[in-house]
């Protein structure tokens, strides 16, 4: 070795578990063959020392050295166990689970079966509004003839239906103004009539005036006078005549 050069490091001990490759235990390999296959040891779990007696503690119990997994006493978990877990599974599913997941696939099924009817009569309907769209497009033209010719005959009727209207206001104006005028024409000769009968009164009473003297309303007055007593005597007899009547 040179001096100043630094001393080479040694490299890393491999473990023994490692020699047959990286990270692996003998007889796990790539290269190894697949290790025995643990089929009814340890049905229960793991006990080492339960296993080590042998007999129904090795059905019961199996070995396995959590300290060292190279331990080849170490033992896989056993392919009864799995056997029977599975088939424990299988009968709680079947025994609890077939009701509800049959109901579940029953109505799955029928939801299936029923969007897939409704996938089928959407798609009709959708063909039928298709070919409906397709015919109004080949008759436009025809259609668009007849809403011209339709809007032509209503524009016509409204014309017709206004001018009526027109008519008959006219017609109802016309009649008001004449009876307006007529009504006023009445109110006109009630009023002249009225003062041609207050003017013929004014008229007469000047006439009576100028040929009556002043010695006819004397004489008028006297025969007036004379005529209250006569008035009240009839009335006496005829009050007396009365209750005598009445008695």
């Amino acid at each position: 070795m040179q001096p100043g050069r630094a001393r080479p490091t040694p490299p890393p001990a491999q473990p023994e578990h490692a020699s047959h490759g990286e990270g692996h235990c003998p007889g796990h390999g790539p290269t190894d063959p697949p290790p025995h296959v643990n089929w009814w040891h340890g049905l229960i779990g793991v006990n080492n020392e339960a296993a080590a007696k042998g007999g129904i503690n090795a059905l019961l119990w199996r070995y396995h050295n959590e300290q060292n997994p190279c331990d080849p006493k170490n033992e896989p978990p056993p392919f009864l166990a799995s056997v029977l877990n599975f088939g424990l599974l299988a009968l709680i599913v079947v025994r609890f689970g077939r009701k509800p997941i049959a109901e579940a696939l029953k109505k799955r099924k029928q939801t299936i079966t029923q969007e897939l009817d409704n996938a089928s009569r959407l798609k009709q309907e959708a063909e039928l509004r298709l070919e409906e769209y397709e015919d109004k497009l080949t008759r436009l033209e025809e259609t668009l003839a007849e809403l011209k010719a339709e809007h032509a005959a209503q524009a016509e009727v409204e014309k017709a239906h206004v001018l009526a209207e027109a008519e008959q206001r006219r017609v109802r104006m016309r009649r008001d103004a004449e009876f307006r005028a007529e009504q006023e024409l009445k109110a006109a000769r009630a009023m002249l009539l009225q003062e041609a009968v207050q003017n013929a009164v004014v008229a007469a009473e000047e006439l009576l005036r100028q040929r009556i003297g002043q010695q006819d309303l004397d004489r008028v007055n006297e025969d007036y006078l004379k005529a209250i007593p006569a008035a009240v005597s009839a009335g006496a007899r005829r009050g007396a005549q009365t209750t005598g009547a009445a008695t």
